[in-house]
């Protein structure tokens, strides 16, 4: 049913490998635990001192997956991609187009306060 979906709406549909360790990797360093009990609800990274809640901490480590999975290098605007899947925050996209404000002052001949 989602394969159909995917294509009726032109998306891509990612799904991580079954056995992917979101849970028990770390979010901020890659760090791998090797066990993380299901009654464990706070991710505590030994390696580099994070304390994240685990829901959090997977959700993270699905976001980059996907991110790193991306082929799209520039987003609508024309403008880089997001950086995600190096870890890097690049500016966004200026607006291209003029607000409706502007358009609906431009037809009418007055100017915006």
């Amino acid at each position: 049913m989602l394969e159909h979906k995917t294509e009726w709406y032109g998306s891509r549909r990612i799904s991580a490998p079954r056995f992917y360790p979101s849970t028990k990797t770390c979010s901020t360093c890659g760090h791998t635990k090797d066990e993380m009990p299901l009654g464990e609800r706070v991710f505590r990274c030994e390696a580099g001192g994070a304390e994240i809640d685990r829901d959090l901490n997977a959700a993270r480590n699905l976001a980059s997956l996907v991110a790193g999975s991306s082929p799209e290098t520039q987003n609508a605007c024309g403008a880089e991609g997001s950086g995600q899947e190096k870890h890097l925050v690049k500016p966004t996209a200026a607006k291209q187009e003029p607000s409706s404000r502007k358009l609906a002052a431009a037809a009418t001949g007055k100017k915006r306060l």
